[in-house]
């Protein structure tokens, strides 16, 4: 049984922008939330430009508009902000629109020499989320391939016109092009568009792919009138959950997407998503989202999901977030204090001690710019990496001497 019966709100921020953008974001805004939205369009004080560029980072700037075009005011700064906000939507429109004819081009691409692909994040959840590939804010396409099909999906980006971030041409061994990173980005810079191939989820967090059991059980979405395959329900929303997680829910929008999602799929089998979430000693990174979800959106939610939203007290992570998301220097992606977040999400010391030893020990994207090596000497890697996170850390951090783009 689903209800609406709200988690109590946990209010940290003072940010009236934050606030706002709350009040905006909701599936079917109340009469408060309208009020509240009149209210503080009329506030002379109120900082449009501040608005504008938290809606935009949020990724929820469609949203906005779409909402304040809906509830509507007479007031001066209303006409301001839609007058201000409007070219943004329709470049956002264009720009969807287009991504969304580029991911069928490149799924049917895929599909005539045999390449089996999941769409994954953009027009695919925004479609089976909102219903509408207008409605959410997209920067790239993400397609899931098998790691053995990658090197041909390289050769067909390539003879169309995209060019791969890494030289992945030098990466003659596997474990040098597979386990260094998830996905690798091609990047088609005359019409501006970027998609990103995966062959895993996610690294350096002790959640192997293999347990989503990502090609089992697929759905189809239709997109512009084709017919393209993404996640099955559950695992669909337990990946954004955990995607979430993982960057300690920095970006509104990525609740709203776990609001949305829940709303326009009311048959999940919620055993089955938590029980993969178990498996993998994330049960408490998965239902951060549900319980940020619940607080911001009121989310209907089971009783059972309800109650054990409540017996994980999440209410400091909830805190923690929040001020996070209104503040205008949130912590860096890589920081101590958001792995420390990260860690405190998983379920067990197991978990817990592995997230910790993957972040300081599993090489990554900076070691191999460092050198690439042959398979056989990867394991110098393991050594490599905690050398550079020394690094960056001390020399970097602490004595400020790297430039501000280098990340552990």
């Amino acid at each position: 049984m689903l209800t609406n019966q709200p988690l109590s709100r946990i209010p940290t921020s003072d940010c009236v922008e934050l606030e706002f953008l709350i009040a905006c974001c909701q599936r079917q805004p109340s009469q408060k939330d309208i009020d509240f939205i009149q209210d503080t369009i009329k506030d002379p004080t109120l900082d449009i430009q501040q608005l504008l560029t938290l809606s935009s980072h949020h990724g929820v700037l469609p949203l906005l508009y779409k909402t304040l075009n809906r509830v509507g005011a007479e007031a001066f700064n209303m006409q301001h902000l839609l007058f201000n906000l409007k070219p943004f939507y329709l470049s956002l429109v264009k720009k969807n629109m287009l991504m969304s004819g580029e991911l069928i081009r490149i799924m049917n691409l895929f599909e005539e020499v045999d390449v089996k692909a999941i769409a994954l994040k953009g027009p695919a959840l925004a479609q089976v989320a909102y219903g509408d590939i207008t409605s959410r804010q997209y920067g790239d396409l993400d397609i899931l391939v098998h790691r053995k099909d990658v090197r041909k999906v390289a050769d067909i980006m390539r003879a169309n016109g995209y060019a791969p971030r890494y030289p992945i041409e030098t990466f003659r061994g596997d474990k040098v092009m597979f386990e260094m990173n998830n996905d690798c980005p091609f990047y088609d810079r005359n019409r501006g568009l970027a998609v990103e191939i995966h062959w895993d989820f996610f690294r350096k967090l002790a959640l192997p792919t293999e347990r989503f059991s990502p090609w089992k059980n697929t759905e189809r979405v239709m997109i512009n009138g084709k017919d393209v395959r993404t996640l099955s329900s559950e695992t669909h929303l337990l990946y954004h959950a955990l995607h979430g997680a993982k960057h300690v829910w920095e970006r509104l929008v990525w609740i709203v997407d776990i609001d949305r999602f829940i709303r326009s799929t009311p048959d999940l089998d919620w055993g089955k998503t938590i029980g993969m979430a178990k498996n993998m000693g994330a049960e408490k990174m998965f239902f951060s989202g549900l319980a940020l979800a619940q607080n911001y959106f009121h989310t209907p939610l089971p009783d059972t999901i309800l109650h054990r939203c409540q017996t994980l007290k999440l209410e400091p992570f909830i805190a923690y977030v929040e001020a996070e998301l209104s503040s205008e220097n949130p912590a860096s992606e890589d920081s101590l204090a958001k792995l420390s977040k990260v860690i405190g999400l998983r379920d067990t010391l197991y978990y817990k001690t592995m997230t910790l030893l993957e972040f300081m020990f599993r090489p990554g994207i900076n070691e191999r710019r460092t050198v690439i090596l042959p398979d056989t000497l990867f394991w110098l890697y393991w050594f490599l990496r905690p050398a550079g996170m020394a690094y960056r850390f001390i020399v970097c951090r602490t004595m400020k001497l790297c430039s501000s783009g280098t990340k552990a």
